[in-house]
C-alpha cells in the first residue's frame, strides 16, 4: 500500500490511466509541479487533495491516510470526459459530423459482433 500522499496522488493517477500533463490539468496545477510531489520534492497541501477530490472523485479519507477505498464512486469515464470536451470545442457542423461517424462506427462494430 502507498504510504504517503504523494504516493497515493500518484497511485490516484495511474488508476485513472492519466498521464501528468492531464491529471495536472485537472487539478489546475503545472505538470512540473506535479512531477515534484510524485517524486516526493512537493508536499500535498489541503487544496490539492480538494481538487482531485472533487474533480475525480478521489476519497478524501483514503488520499490523507489510506484509509478506505480510492474513489467514493466509481472512477469518473476520463475518455468519456475527454470526448466531451472535444465535442465542445467543435462548432455544430463538426458537432453533428462527429455524432455521424460515431454512429456509423457502432453500425461496423455491431456487424463484427454478430
Amino acid at each position: 500500500m502507498e504510504s504517503t500522499v504523494n504516493e497515493r496522488l500518484k497511485a490516484v493517477r495511474t488508476a485513472l490511466k492519466l498521464s501528468q500533463r492531464d491529471f495536472s490539468k485537472g487539478i489546475f496545477l503545472k505538470q512540473s509541479s506535479l512531477a515534484r510531489i510524485e517524486q516526493g520534492k512537493t508536499t500535498v497541501n489541503e487544496r490539492i487533495i480538494e481538487l482531485a477530490c472533487s474533480k475525480f472523485g478521489v476519497s478524501k479519507a483514503y488520499l490523507k491516510d489510506g484509509k478506505g477505498k480510492m474513489f467514493t464512486t466509481n472512477p469518473p469515464d476520463v475518455k468519456l470526459d475527454h470526448l466531451n470536451r472535444i465535442f465542445n470545442e467543435l462548432n455544430g457542423l463538426f458537432q453533428d459530423y462527429l455524432i455521424i461517424q460515431a454512429k456509423e462506427l457502432l453500425r461496423v462494430q455491431q456487424k463484427q459482433d454478430d
